[in-house]
């Protein structure tokens, strides 16, 4: 499997539509038409529609799956084949990169609660304000397929607390969101 590139997009753009259209339900069909094979005019259109900055959508383009062109990057990230697990976590403002291991390890606990969704189409950020600062807040998003975005806030001073705080709420979130849809059927 392969992620989504621009020269995928420039050969494929005719098949890859119905697979655009059905990731990102907020795209207009006749924009996306005229977009035809331009990459960053699908990039531009997929944020206009969604609202996600430039990076995250270009993250969620390139892990499109489409079984049938060979394209998906699910399994290069952790987890079983088509698992969503926390190597997808993203690190935004207040972190650096060699947090990340320390971090994934202290979130193992949310994981469980991830592996029902596709890994293609779940995304973690995780980002820190005022950072080892009594009004320090660490912010925890997730994106899973079929459910509205799950963030959650921590003011804790303590930065490991914070964390768990976070963990625990999207976590938590996660389990009612399920649960009530559950119910519902």
């Amino acid at each position: 499997m392969q992620p989504l590139t621009h020269q995928v997009w420039e050969q494929h753009f005719v098949e890859l539509r119905p697979a655009i259209l059905e990731r990102f339900p907020a795209v207009d069909r006749e924009s996306l038409q005229v977009v035809g094979d331009d990459y960053d005019g699908l990039v531009a259109l997929v944020q206009r529609a969604t609202g996600m900055d430039a990076g995250r959508t270009i993250e969620q383009i390139r892990a499109l799956h489409v079984e049938e062109l060979g394209l998906g990057i699910g399994n290069g990230y952790g987890g079983a084949e088509g698992e969503a697990s926390l190597a997808k976590l993203s690190l935004g403002s207040g972190f650096n990169a060699s947090e990340r291991d320390r971090i994934v390890e202290r979130f193992g606990k949310l994981n469980r609660h991830l592996k029902r969704f596709p890994a293609d189409s779940t995304f973690l950020e995780l980002s820190v304000k005022d950072r080892d600062a009594e009004s320090q807040q660490v912010t925890l998003e997730a994106e899973v397929p079929g459910f509205p975005r799950f963030v959650a806030t921590s003011k804790e001073p303590d930065l490991q607390a914070a964390l768990a705080d976070v963990r625990d709420d999207v976590a938590r979130q996660i389990n009612d969101a399920v649960g009530k849809r559950t119910r519902g059927r």
